[in-house]
């Protein structure tokens, strides 16, 4: 089986909501806050989102998604829903 058929959410379109709830539990999960602390507007590097996180968070976007993911991402993008923004292929619910 091939990344993309394991991936829960290949080949539909996911909303950045989706992608901005996935984002904060793994962010909450890597810095060790609840989800519900994690602000999606706020910088990554401002609530301890680091190089490596940042790394994680590309490797995890990727299996998730199912797609290929830039390794800049948090970089150009550096807030959740910055990058929520970018990588959702849905509209909002």
């Amino acid at each position: 089986m091939s990344q993309v058929e394991e991936s829960p959410v290949a080949g539909r379109n996911v909303t950045s909501d989706e992608v901005t709830e996935f984002l904060r539990a793994r962010v909450a999960t890597m810095v060790g806050l609840p989800a519900a602390d994690v602000d999606p507007t706020a910088p990554l590097p401002s609530i301890g989102v680091d190089s490596v996180h940042a790394m994680e968070l590309v490797a995890d976007l990727e299996e998730w998604l199912g797609i290929e993911v830039p390794d800049q991402l948090a970089w150009s993008y550096p807030t959740i829903a910055l990058i929520s923004g970018q990588l959702a292929t849905g509209s909002p619910a």
